[in-house]
């Protein structure tokens, strides 16, 4: 097969929660909105007009107490309140302070700790068999590090992450398609076969909203599929719902508010700019507005709001370009390209930025790992994976890295990128 391996042999022929010291920090608290802060702020205003008086007759600290001092962002708490003359000028309430501070550390040191670890999950090289292998990064070391293998080989595998575990389905383990999925979990450190889908195939994108899991799209030697699975957890149990309006083999996925996206993906004939996203409630799929390039094997993710499509193939070579859709006004942008062209690539979020890991860039495949600074709308290389691969699944894992055994070298069929 081809390095993007994205179209069926046949078609090739054709053309607010309360947030006191002790609570578990939860995703608001540590990424406060601006509305936050300038509410805390005119609140505090409004307060300290009224402080004087009990600054004077010694019920300032009482008073200060009801405005609960850790529920205000860290900026606003360092820069405005821990200035206050009134403030500073009263032990009891410099001792508030204090607790605050040590409050937002932490929430600061469990916010760390919750980042989580990048997950590279097997995919294919220059050998042609696919990998058991996977590959970690671990975000506070900035280092790449071999987890426990996979029991199955598996190339243009869904891969994602929910509820501290890792989950991989489908994909090609070099002989036939697959059906099976595993989960690995970091407390065990071991991977365990679940529950099967009822179609096999590679190329599959998966989602998570609301808890279920969605396998979409997909292929394998003669079909694309627009078959979406729906996988619940608690009751290891897959189920079929409403299917794609396109077929789509080698699809990108997110879910980004209340939709799951399908993003590009290739119906058999040619690679699509088309995308369509689901409501669960409805159990429908609704087209919304087509990207400026057509590509199918390219990853997706979504950051600030708005979904990035990476890379990809189109129907003759592996893409460099990247474009961000905002559902808010139904638009298509691009932004600044990758530093190489990659097909296959697997593409997660960490951070605030988005990182593009591996894939084939029309010569090579790749083990090079590049990220995406928003602000600076930038590609830098962030470092590389030890295996040359394309057709891996990309997700982050909300666990600490000290769960994951590192078991050295990992398989021997390490191989040049070629």
């Amino acid at each position: 097969m081809a390095p993007g391996d994205v179209v069926p042999d046949h078609a090739k022929q054709l053309k607010s929660k309360d947030k006191r010291p002790g609570n578990r920090a939860s995703k608001a608290e540590c990424e406060p909105d601006g509305s936050f802060v300038f509410e805390a702020h005119e609140a505090w205003k409004d307060f300290h007009n009224s402080l004087r008086h009990f600054y004077e007759v010694g019920e300032l600290c009482d008073v200060t107490l009801k405005v609960r001092l850790p529920l205000l962002p860290v900026d606003f708490l360092t820069g405005t309140v821990a200035k206050d003359e009134m403030i500073k000028g009263n032990l009891s309430c410099r001792d508030l302070m204090d607790e605050a501070r040590n409050y937002h550390l932490h929430l600061s040191s469990t916010c760390m700790l919750m980042l989580g670890v990048l997950f590279c999950v097997g995919g294919r090289g220059g050998s042609g068999d696919p990998f058991r292998s996977i590959e970690c990064y671990s975000i506070t070391k900035n280092s790449w590090f071999f987890g426990p293998e996979m029991n199955s080989r598996r190339r243009h595998v869904g891969v994602i992450s929910v509820g501290g575990k890792v989950y991989a389905v489908g994909g090609h383990d070099g002989n036939e398609h697959l059906g099976n999925m595993e989960m690995f979990d970091p407390l065990t450190n071991k991977w365990m076969m679940k529950a099967s889908m009822n179609t096999k195939r590679r190329g599959i994108a998966l989602a998570a909203l609301g808890g279920p899991i969605y396998a979409i799209g997909g292929l394998d030697d003669n079909s694309c599929f627009n078959d979406v699975e729906r996988y619940d957890i608690e009751s290891d149990c897959w189920s079929a719902v409403a299917p794609m309006n396109t077929p789509r083999g080698g699809v990108g996925s997110v879910a980004l508010g209340s939709f799951v996206y399908a993003v590009g993906g290739n119906d058999g004939v040619a690679s699509l700019s088309s995308v369509e996203r689901f409501n669960p409630h409805l159990n429908k799929w609704t087209e919304v507005s087509e990207m400026g390039q057509r590509r199918a094997g390219n990853g997706v993710s979504k950051l600030n709001g708005c979904l990035y499509v990476v890379g990809g193939f189109d129907d003759n070579s592996p893409l460099s370009s990247v474009e961000r859709f905002d559902p808010r006004m139904h638009r298509w942008e691009y932004v600044s390209e990758l530093t190489t062209p990659r097909g296959g690539v697997g593409v997660a979020t960490v951070m605030g930025r988005v990182f593009a890991v591996g894939g084939h860039n029309g010569n090579i495949y790749l083990n090079t790992v590049e990220a995406f600074e928003p602000r600076m709308n930038r590609w830098e290389l962030v470092g590389s994976v030890s295996h040359c691969r394309a057709g891996a699944g990309v997700a982050v894992c909300l666990s600490h890295v000290s769960q994951i055994r590192d078991v050295g070298q990992g398989s021997s069929n390490v191989v040049n990128c070629m």
